[in-house]
């Protein structure tokens, strides 16, 4: 079940989704809250094999976006991250998606991982695996609003222990393949 806008702003009022800065109503949309892009990208080092298997730290450049923006070229992939940080109750787990408005133009928002469950004890922000499929160069500005959170009601609450790859997520954040393996 996806939570509709009264929904939503119930929960708002309840604590049960939290958002900082607090949200401004009109970014509370029918099935969701709009989401706006925060100061700094994560820029690929162009030339690196990656071995999901291995722990090697992957190269990133990292960029504030300047006033005049940062310029997403066709086919380029950078790391971005929300403005604001959330949290929610372990019983709803939030989907991430792009705008309409943007996908138009070719702006896709993440590329698979579009779950964020309640299995954290602190708000964080959201990375957004940004990539341009289009033919237009595409300006990126600070608190562009290029995301949807939408929000959905679990059958039970998460019974796992927090989360800890993650742990403090302010702002854009490398991969971490640190992971234990089976």
């Amino acid at each position: 079940m996806i939570l509709s806008d009264a929904t939503i702003k119930h929960y708002l009022s309840m604590g049960q989704i939290q958002l900082f800065p607090e949200v401004d109503p009109a970014n509370i949309c029918p099935a969701g809250i709009r989401l706006h892009l925060g100061k700094e990208l994560l820029i690929p080092v162009a030339g690196q094999t990656v071995d999901l298997d291995a722990e090697d730290d992957i190269q990133f450049d990292r960029v504030s976006i300047s006033e005049e923006g940062f310029i997403l070229r066709p086919g380029q992939f950078v790391l971005g991250t929300t403005y604001e940080k959330f949290q929610v109750a372990r019983n709803l787990v939030c989907h991430v998606e792009g705008r309409s408005t943007v996908a138009r133009i070719g702006l896709a928002i993440h590329c698979t991982s579009g779950i964020i469950d309640g299995n954290f004890e602190e708000p964080r922000t959201v990375v957004l695996e940004m990539s341009n499929h289009g033919s237009f160069d595409i300006v990126l500005r600070y608190r562009a609003p290029l995301a949807m959170l939408s929000f959905s009601q679990l059958t039970t609450e998460i019974e796992q222990c927090a989360q800890k790859r993650y742990l403090g997520q302010d702002g854009v954040v490398a991969p971490n393949f640190k992971i234990q393996k089976i």
